[in-house]
């Protein structure tokens, strides 16, 4: 996937689904990545880039954080089409 796409989908479903962004970078930390709160708000704002590790651990990050019914959109991974 185009990391400006993973960035627009990403923001997106953080957006849509209302998941604070604070509470999404803690988590993102638990989770091994290393990007400090200010370049993931940049990111998620379009404002900024992140590497593709990080991307990816973000990804992961917002989709524990949701509630999955079948349908329900998910961050996606820099690997996936």
């Amino acid at each position: 996937m185009q990391e400006n796409d993973q960035q627009a989908l990403t923001a997106a479903v953080v957006k849509e689904l209302g998941i604070n962004p604070l509470v999404l970078w803690i988590h993102f930390v638990s989770l091994g990545g290393r990007a400090e709160l200010t370049a993931v708000l940049k990111y998620l704002a379009d404002a900024g880039p992140l590497s593709e590790r990080d991307r990816d651990v973000l990804s992961s990050a917002a989709n524990d954080l949701t509630l999955q019914p079948p349908g329900r959109a998910r961050a996606p991974h820099s690997n996936e089409d």
